[in-house]
């Protein structure tokens, strides 16, 4: 049996000279990259430069829109009207279309950031707005979403591929969904944690929720999170661990839909 899995991250998303360079380092480890797009962290600069090198490295390159909450870094659940909400998920993802356009590259999925991810994989109206806010301005495009989640039924009731995806440095509840950030247990900061969880989900297709249960996720993509002092030291080592496994670590192609 081959196994095959996407490596995604967060990136686009530095306040400092340091954090690009972690980023720089992060890109050629990883397969896809869902870049900020202004509203939580980035700007044009930053979009364009991060576009570019995942187009360097031969990494796919999505939106990661957010709600317009850059003081507490789009983490802020907001409860928004549907037309507001249609709207600045369909701003985002066209000006970075357009940056992408001006790069001479294509955009490739899009991926909600934050509190808007974490709410629609929850609240099926919330995920089918996004979704359908995406297929009416590419029905072609990939969107990225918990697995197991609301953005499952909502990506396919909107005609649009949903690449599932589990997370490398989040703990999981027993109902699939990832433990709260304000939860002191939340974080996988540890290495090797990291890498038994994804090998576990990858190879198994199971993952081990804090009470000690298994249960059953098919991951087609698996994130780490940029922004994590960890991320580079865990994208490496995930990139190496799963090479060795004989896994291949590759974008899944828009022309599979």
């Amino acid at each position: 049996m081959t196994f095959k899995v996407d490596l995604n991250c967060d990136l686009g998303e530095y306040q400092s000279s340091f954090e690009e360079r972690k980023e720089v380092a992060i890109m050629p480890l990883i397969s896809s990259a869902n870049i900020a797009c202004g509203l939580h962290a980035g700007d044009d600069n930053s979009i364009r430069t991060t576009i570019r090198r995942a187009w360097e490295f031969g990494v796919g390159i999505g939106a990661h829109p957010s709600f317009p909450d850059r003081e507490n870094f789009g983490r802020k659940a907001m409860v928004l009207p549907e037309a507001r909400l249609r709207e600045i998920v369909f701003r985002q993802i066209e000006e970075f279309a357009n940056h992408a356009i001006a790069c001479d590259v294509n955009m490739t999925h899009v991926k909600a950031h934050g509190a808007m991810y974490n709410m629609a994989a929850t609240d099926l109206r919330i995920a089918s707005v996004i979704c359908e806010t995406v297929a009416k301005f590419d029905p072609e495009i990939l969107i990225f979403g918990l697995a197991n989640s609301h953005w499952v039924i909502a990506a396919e009731g909107a005609g649009l591929r949903i690449i599932e995806e589990g997370f490398s440095d989040r703990r999981y509840l027993s109902s699939s969904e990832l433990v709260p950030r304000v939860e002191k247990n939340a974080l996988i900061t540890d290495i090797a944690e990291s890498e038994k969880q994804v090998l576990k989900m990858v190879r198994q297709n199971l993952v081990t929720s804090l009470d000690g249960i298994d249960h059953h996720l098919v991951p087609d993509t698996i994130c780490i999170h940029g922004d994590s002092p960890e991320a580079y030291s865990i994208a490496k080592n995930l990139r190496s661990s799963l090479e060795l496994q004989g896994i291949q670590i590759s974008y899944p192609e828009r022309s599979d839909h």
